[in-house]
């Protein structure tokens, strides 16, 4: 049995050294399937096994960094202090 082609992810390792915050989240339907068939992509292709609690905050930094919209608009705001 040959072992699959790892596939090229948009995340890549992950450093576990990073500061934690709670975050409480109950997904449902497709968005569940997704995240878990991500999670095992992930782990496939990174050769690292993450809890979704470790892997979900690196999704949504990836997406808000490639938020071009959203950066613009950041920019566009004073700066808050």
């Amino acid at each position: 049995m040959t072992r699959p082609a790892k596939t090229a992810l948009a995340l890549g390792k992950i450093d576990l050294e990073e500061k934690t915050t709670d975050l409480r989240l109950k997904l449902k339907g497709k968005l569940a399937v997704d995240l878990a068939d991500y999670q095992r992509a992930f782990a496939q292709a990174n050769d690292q096994t993450l809890e979704l609690e470790q892997l979900v905050p690196h999704i949504l930094a990836a997406f808000i960094d490639a938020d071009k919209g959203f950066q613009a608009w950041r920019k566009a705001q004073p700066a808050t202090s």
